[in-house]
């Protein structure tokens, strides 16, 4: 496999993925016109939408006719080009229609992790080999695409400073020091983050190829979640925003929608071996 982090120069450190099930988005071949102004064409969406051809006119930057039209087997890639290999067109159609604001709905049919000891194994280092992934893609209907969409999650910081102490200049320089990325405490590890996110957000979408973690505790002598269920840690609280990407994300259990966040308190030991499917 290419090194996507360098070929396509994504956002490095992303450890959690999600494999996602859209509807089959093609170009419609015979509906490509060309001429030195304008490239029209529709693409056509297999899903149950009144309206499923979409038409689009673009610029033809080269400002030539006899341009050659390049079409993925699939259907889902397009390259319009030059005989000298000068690009009027290059999209796939399901990232044209996002990118020009269709929402688009989405189905978690998978969520995974990979981070080793300090993180250096990403997202990309883990699909290299990734046999659910492959099960997926055997598995899938006709009328159905996969994509696999990379995550990078931050942790929120809140502070608070007592009112008596606000007019005290010294006790709000070490306030503003503390809250410092690199100053704060950190009370669970970069690793145990990831893992506790993962865990929450299976727990959440109970995505139908998460077979271990969907519905139970994998096993006791799991050694890094066995780690998390003793950390001290009052809640798992994760927020996920698609609208500025126009897809709304669903499973079997949870309704398609923009925003997401799921809560799970973790207060007490009951509540955590609620979320943790142990019995």
């Amino acid at each position: 496999m290419l090194d996507l982090e360098i070929k396509y120069n994504v956002i490095p450190k992303m450890h959690i993925y999600m494999v996602i099930k859209v509807p089959k988005i093609i170009f419609v071949h015979d509906s490509i016109k060309i001429d030195k102004k304008y490239i029209d064409f529709k693409i056509r969406i297999t899903d149950d939408r009144p309206v499923n051809e979409i038409d689009f006119k673009l610029t033809n930057n080269l400002k030539q006719q006899e341009l050659e039209v390049v079409l993925s087997s699939n259907k889902d890639d397009i390259e319009i080009k030059d005989e000298l290999g000068n690009y009027a067109l290059k999209a796939n159609s399901f990232m044209l229609l996002i990118n020009n604001g269709y929402i688009m709905d989405c189905e978690v049919v998978y969520i995974g992790r990979s981070f080793r000891n300090e993180g250096e194994r990403t997202v990309y280092d883990r699909l290299k080999s990734h046999s659910t992934l492959q099960r997926i893609y055997a598995e899938k209907e006709d009328d159905k695409n996969i994509f696999l969409s990379a995550w990078n999650y931050d942790r929120n910081t809140i502070g608070s400073l007592a009112p008596i102490e606000s007019d005290n200049q010294k006790s709000i320089d070490i306030f503003m020091k503390q809250l410092k990325l690199n100053e704060r405490p950190e009370l669970i590890t970069k690793k145990q983050e990831i893992n506790f996110t993962e865990a929450a957000l299976i727990r959440y979408f109970q995505p139908k190829y998460n077979d271990k973690m969907k519905y139970r505790f994998p096993s006791r002598t799991h050694i890094e979640y066995s780690d998390l269920f003793k950390e001290n840690v009052d809640y798992i609280s994760v927020e996920i925003d698609t609208k500025r990407l126009y897809i709304r994300l669903y499973s079997d259990v949870v309704p398609g929608k923009f925003e997401h966040n799921p809560f799970f308190d973790l207060k007490d030991k009951r509540s955590k071996f609620d979320f943790f499917r142990i019995v």
